[in-house]
């Protein structure tokens, strides 16, 4: 990879950093500022950047099959969630006896979980951390990638996806369902596949490059809204942080995000080092920090009563800093050792 590319690449973890900081701080801090408001629309940046990044650091090695693409998507986040799941357990013990328990953690460990608070129908409720809500749509995602990037022809790929989450979404307003909200968020995560193909081939991503995806999008968000419409007709309340209105506002976010990136590039990222520069010292342990910084860190309390209690939180944060450096600095590299290096600058 060209040192240029490095450069240009940067941004992205700068970003991947900066997002997990902020969803760690949003649910840290109880009375929550405005600006700290928004970390439902952080995991939409997530999703986006996925996408970028899977199909920029897998497109070439598809060719070897779905075992070796499966095995390293696999070791990457299940490296880290293993660990953050017995280390929980270890910390908050709760009730392993309990046929509830080893139901959460089934369907959490087969990535079926969501968040019950705020949709209708979910399988599984997360466990420990309400994070993990967005990891099954992450790993279903990269499950969806493989069929699609290697058995479809690449002009077809992003018409059948766009297609088929706008008829999940109509799917979804007879009957909201995990399987239709996958393929509705679906076409999201794929935007960033479209922007890293058209980055891979031009060196850059344009607004002609959006405007598929784009269309797609509005056309997901155009039939959600009716969804909500009924609602509010019905006598329902608007509230954004639940079913309906939280779907439509994961819609419309990805497509603001989509827009307020392609307009900053434009504009030559402008203020982006001295907004958002420092996201790159995170971004090598920022998967870390989202999963985990819930049970390690905002809710622990193994040791309340027993220290100060600013030193306890103080202890809670090295502890978490500890977890994330042991789990992707550490315990993730030496599992990954299977001939396979993905570009530094892009790793997920």
């Amino acid at each position: 990879m060209r040192i240029g590319d490095k450069m240009k690449l940067q941004r992205l973890e700068a970003v991947r950093g900066v997002a997990a900081v902020y969803v760690a701080l949003g649910h840290s801090i109880s009375s929550k500022a405005l600006i700290l408001s928004f970390g439902q629309e952080a995991v939409i940046v997530f999703f986006l950047l996925s996408g970028f990044v899977i199909e920029y650091s897998s497109a070439k090695t598809l060719d070897r099959g779905f075992k070796y693409y499966f095995q390293k998507r696999f070791i990457r986040i299940y490296s880290v969630l293993l660990c953050l799941f017995l280390v929980a357990t270890l910390l908050e013990k709760p009730s392993i006896t309990s046929l509830n328990f080893w139901k959460q953690l089934g369907g959490n460990l087969l990535m079926l979980q969501d968040f019950e608070s705020g949709k209708p129908n979910v399988i599984v409720p997360t466990l420990f951390a309400s994070a993990l809500w967005s990891l099954h749509y992450e790993w279903w995602f990269y499950m969806f990638y493989f069929p699609i990037a290697t058995k479809l022809k690449r002009e077809k790929q992003t018409f059948v996806v766009g297609i088929t989450g706008m008829f999940a979404a109509i799917t979804y307003l007879i009957y909201p369902n995990a399987i239709s909200r996958l393929l509705f968020y679906f076409p999201i995560w794929w935007t960033g596949v479209v922007f890293a193909r058209a980055y891979v081939q031009r060196n850059k991503v344009d607004w002609r490059n959006a405007v598929v995806p784009f269309v797609f999008l509005i056309g997901t968000s155009l039939i959600l809204s009716i969804g909500c419409i009924q609602h509010i007709i019905g006598g329902g309340r608007f509230t954004p942080g639940i079913h309906p209105f939280l779907e439509l506002r994961h819609i419309i976010a990805s497509l603001i995000i989509i827009c307020a990136a392609l307009a900053w590039q434009k504009a030559r990222w402008i203020g982006f080092k001295q907004i958002l520069g420092w996201g790159c010292w995170v971004a090598p342990i920022s998967y870390a920090i989202y999963i985990s910084h819930q049970p390690l860190f905002v809710d622990a309390h193994y040791l309340k009563g027993y220290i100060n209690p600013i030193a306890e939180k103080l202890f809670y944060l090295l502890g978490l800093i500890l977890f994330s450096w042991a789990t992707e600095l550490w315990l993730y590299p030496k599992l990954k050792k299977t001939g396979y290096t993905a570009p530094l600058m892009v790793r997920h």
